[in-house]
């Protein structure tokens, strides 16, 4: 080891306040600003974090991150030069990811911006190109046609890196000019006579946002190949980003020394929507053009990314996989022993996801090496009217299998997008970011 133990927890324990509330937060940095992606990790405050931890590693360090979502805690690894895998249950995830964790030449994506310009201008066509249930709901017929111009420019792009990029470019103009409010990532139609008045055009939302998006891309190009991190224009370390059900696999052969992640706060469905926040976007965006690895209908219903997630479904057996882990986490038990019988039901959720959560890190543990470590950072939510610890059910859940928490921060929830009208959400105003470490042999 070139650091200590004891010295990563007196460096992590000088992590101030400021940096850990996102005080020197840059929304343009890291290409963040791309895409409003819902509770998106902040990249100032992990760097710390992990240029500590990655210094305990001889040579090369790899770094997992299993429910990447807006991949900021992939693109800081990029910072550092260490090698990283990603996956996520979201299509849109995955889209985002792969433009994020790609080297972006500045001319390439000029270039691509005046084509397509040409293209939608010579375009005077009144079809539209996609249809959905319920279309007209979230759309004004103005705007289908003029979404359709783009999605008819962005097909004519040859090169599938350039069409991913414009694709999450036209993702953030469906979030900003359907008629879903963006006051909370769960679908919500606005009021009639707002609709009525809103006079948005998609074009000029989009080349405004492809302008802003392509500065952004490249200044984060531009901070990779000044930390030597470039070649041949091309990320020089491995950068892997897939479609996976971290529930079911890790989807890579690879084994990691660090992994750092933000799981969901509770079951997908009533804390942040990801899938809900993402419908609207994916019905334009071909899955060809995402992964075609994909294995479910996630267009099928509203809910259907959510209900996927982790803590979407009920659980077979329900009452021995409780007991099962009330034996893991005290802090489970407790809290459902505060529940009479009818609450205990409303609950289920709780059990669901805990009992997702743990599966999940079991496939974790498989691909960390002795010695990794673990980076959580986790948000406690209310219940009932109870707070679920999600923290000390971690805490509880790792225990359970060897592997203890070496040290946890805490940190105000002021530069992640969290939902503003969830009604479960509501009293998450902290979070914690706790660290394990995988033990080594006769530790």
């Amino acid at each position: 080891m070139i650091v200590t133990e004891n010295k990563i927890k007196e460096s992590l324990s000088l992590i101030s306040n400021e940096i850990l509330n996102g005080a020197n937060f840059n929304r343009s940095e890291y290409a963040r600003n791309i895409l409003n992606y819902p509770a998106m990790m902040v990249p100032s405050v992990q760097e710390p974090i992990i240029k500590s931890l990655s210094e305990t590693f001889e040579g090369e360090v790899s770094l997992l991150d299993p429910f990447m979502g807006a991949s900021n805690t992939l693109v800081t690894g990029m910072k550092y030069g260490l090698n990283i895998f990603g996956q996520d249950i979201n299509p849109l995830s995955v889209l985002l990811s792969k433009v994020k964790t790609r080297y972006y030449s500045k001319d390439a994506l000029s270039t691509s911006e005046e084509s397509i310009k040409i293209r939608v201008q010579n375009d005077t066509s009144i079809k539209k190109e996609v249809s959905f249930h319920n279309i007209d709901k979230w759309f004004k017929n103005d705007v289908q046609i003029e979404l359709s111009r783009l999605y008819r420019a962005i097909r004519q792009e040859s090169a599938i890196e350039i069409r991913q990029f414009l694709w999450v470019t036209l993702a953030e103009v469906i979030r900003l000019t359907s008629n879903d409010r963006t006051s909370t990532f769960k679908m919500h139609i606005r009021p009639t006579d707002e609709i009525v008045n809103r006079n948005l055009s998609p074009q000029k939302y989009f080349f405004s946002i492809l302008k802003r998006s392509i500065s952004d891309l490249n200044d984060f190009c531009s901070m990779l190949s000044e930390n030597n991190f470039i070649r041949k224009n091309k990320y020089i370390k491995d950068v892997d980003v897939v479609w996976g059900d971290s529930l079911k696999a890790i989807n890579t052969k690879k084994i990691f020394d660090l992994l750092i992640t933000s799981p969901p706060y509770g079951d997908n469905q009533t804390t942040v929507t990801y899938g809900q926040f993402s419908y609207l976007p994916l019905q334009w965006i071909p899955i060809e053009d995402i992964d075609e690895k994909i294995t479910f209908d996630y267009l099928k219903t509203i809910q259907q990314i959510d209900s996927n997630s982790l803590g979407g479904k009920m659980i077979d057996n329900f009452s021995q996989k409780k007991e099962n882990l009330f034996q893991k986490s005290k802090t489970v038990r407790q809290l459902f022993d505060t529940f009479n019988l009818d609450e205990q039901i409303k609950a289920k959720k709780v059990i669901n996801f805990v009992h997702d959560l743990d599966k999940t890190i079991d496939n974790l543990l498989a691909k960390l090496n002795k010695g990794a470590y673990m980076v959580w950072t986790v948000g406690n939510r209310n219940v009932n009217k109870r707070v679920v610890q999600n923290d000390n059910i971690l805490i509880d859940l790792l225990s359970s299998k060897k592997v203890d928490l070496i040290t946890d921060l805490e940190r105000d929830i002021l530069g992640k997008r969290m939902p503003g009208r969830n009604n479960f959400s509501n009293t998450m105003s902290k979070e914690k970011i706790l660290i394990f470490k995988i033990p080594i042999n006769n530790e």
